[in-house]
C-alpha cells in the first residue's frame, strides 16, 4: 500500500469512528428514555392496581347498602319477601 492509500484508509476509518461514537451516543439516549417509558408503566400498573383494589371496595359497600335496603323494604312491606 502506497501513502497516499495509507492516508485515505486513516482518513476513513476515522470518519467511521466519529459516527460509531455518535450512533453510541445515541444509543445511550434511548436505553434511558426506554428506562424512563419502563418505570412510567410500571408506575401505571401499581396505580391500576390502586384504583382496582378501591373500585372492588366501593362494590363492597354497594352490595351492603343493597342488601340493607332490601331489608328495609321488606320490612316495610314495600317488596314481597
Amino acid at each position: 500500500m502506497t501513502d497516499a492509500d495509507q492516508t485515505l484508509m486513516l482518513e476513513i476509518l476515522k470518519k467511521m469512528q466519529g459516527q460509531l461514537n455518535g450512533i453510541q451516543l445515541k444509543l445511550g439516549d434511548i436505553e434511558t428514555r426506554l428506562t424512563l417509558v419502563e418505570e412510567a408503566t410500571s408506575s401505571m400498573s401499581a396505580r391500576i392496581a390502586s384504583l382496582e383494589v378501591a373500585i372492588a371496595a366501593v362494590h363492597k359497600r354497594l352490595d351492603r347498602s343493597d342488601h340493607r335496603l332490601d331489608r328495609i323494604e321488606t320490612r316495610l312491606g314495600l317488596i314481597e319477601a
